[in-house]
């Protein structure tokens, strides 16, 4: 992946980047592959685009949300119908819990994560 081989390059000594380096590339990749999945899903029907939404963002702020609609290029009368179904299917925060990202069930390990910027970068070279 040229993102972590990045601090390395053009350098003449060829080393591993450091893990937090890659820690933040594979989340960040993670999250931008995320979004892009939830943009390219249609939104129709509106309770399923919300659940998964939901799910594969894990972010409960609604000015987020209200981003996605816009990237998908809905009207202003879509996007607050679509807006008030999230307000109503979001989950129950627990006490303590930031209000802007819901609680994630389970975590990706740092392999699915790799894997899924590979995948990511793949789909990105076939587009252009």
């Amino acid at each position: 992946m040229v993102l972590l081989d990045l601090p390395s390059i053009g350098s003449q000594v060829v080393r591993k980047a450091p893990s937090s380096y890659t820690k933040i590339v594979v989340k960040g990749m993670t999250r931008a592959e995320m979004i892009l999945k939830v943009v390219m899903a249609p939104h129709e029907p509106a309770v399923v685009f919300v659940d998964n939404y939901i799910k594969l963002l894990s972010d409960c702020a609604t000015d987020t949300f209200q981003k996605i609609l816009e990237m998908k290029g809905l009207k202003r009368s879509e996007q607050s119908s679509m807006l008030d179904l999230f307000r109503q299917r979001l989950p129950a925060l627990p006490s303590g819990a930031e209000t802007g990202s819901c609680v994630s069930l389970v975590a990706p390990t740092p392999e699915q994560e790799s894997s899924r910027i590979r995948k990511l970068e793949k789909l990105i070279k076939k587009r252009l």
